[in-house]
């Protein structure tokens, strides 16, 4: 059975900002989708109308994203990771099922090091996070203090357009609307600040410094998907995860980069269906 049509957006008050969000409702498996950067909650439009009927499906913008509030300062991993947490109070939830991608694959990192208990079933998409992990160039670009608020400033959308088709290789996936929902939100002054602090988030070694320990300590069954022609994140980065995780699996997508729920949303559904269903 195949359902799920575009969901109305609401809001909940968190303690680091005004969240948005969507829910499908029914069904009685529930799974939260986090995106990562640069994107937002519609990164998994692509995938949520083919996924089982059982499933109850949950979207977000983190805070600084989409239409999530932009609080106005740095935000940490971790107080995101809390903000996730009041979100799965929010909803009613003792337990669900957690489905990352990209940055938000980080997030979860200290989502599990400090929630984990909440969290039936884990799926991670094109990770980053090993304190070794480089920086994608534009992301190092975007960083140089004076010239990052000139790019955010002038070529805004051309940045989102190179650095999310680079991470695709079915780019005529990448549609205007998609476009829209990912760098509109950063299109005024308050936004632009907004994406420098998003695209400024800290430095690997220091960000991602205990998450090696955390990995080795997931105890619940994991998914690891990463796409063969990814260009951001090294396979060595899924492969020491995959061997760290006892009770993971590592599933490479063929014809798949980055930006996989847009990229190969057939291929990422069936593989969420398979897994959350098994027993």
């Amino acid at each position: 059975v195949r359902i799920r049509h575009l969901l109305s957006t609401k809001f909940f008050e968190s303690a680091h900002g005004r969240i948005a969000d969507t829910d499908s409702h029914n069904g009685s498996h529930p799974l939260i989708f986090m995106h990562g950067l640069p994107t937002a909650k519609e990164l998994w439009q692509p995938i949520l109308p083919h996924l089982t009927a059982d499933f109850r499906c949950i979207t977000f913008d983190l805070n600084d994203y989409g239409e999530s509030e932009k609080i106005g300062r740095p935000i940490t991993h971790q107080e995101r990771a809390d903000v996730l947490d009041e979100l799965r109070a929010y909803l009613g939830l003792p337990q669900f099922n957690l489905v990352a991608h990209d940055l938000g694959s980080s997030v979860a990192m200290d989502y599990m090091g400090t929630y984990g208990r909440f969290v039936q079933k884990l799926v991670i998409m094109s990770p980053p996070v090993y304190p070794d992990f480089k920086e994608p160039f534009i992301v190092k670009l975007v960083r140089v203090r004076g010239l990052g608020e000139v790019l955010v400033r002038v070529i805004r959308p051309l940045l989102f357009n190179i650095g999310i088709k680079q991470g695709l290789v079915h780019k005529e996936n990448f549609t205007p609307d998609l476009l829209h929902a990912f760098a509109g939100p950063f299109s005024d002054k308050v936004g632009q600040a907004a994406l420098l602090r998003n695209l400024r988030w800290g430095r690997p070694f220091h960000v991602f410094r205990d998450y090696p320990q955390i990995i080795q300590s997931i105890t619940a069954p994991t998914l690891i998907i990463q796409g063969r022609h990814d260009p951001y994140i090294p396979h060595n980065q899924v492969e020491r995860m995959h061997q760290a995780i006892t009770n993971s699996r590592l599933s490479y997508i063929e014809d798949g980069s980055h930006f996989l729920p847009i990229d190969t949303p057939e291929a990422i559904e069936q593989e969420i269906n398979f897994f959350i269903r098994k027993l």
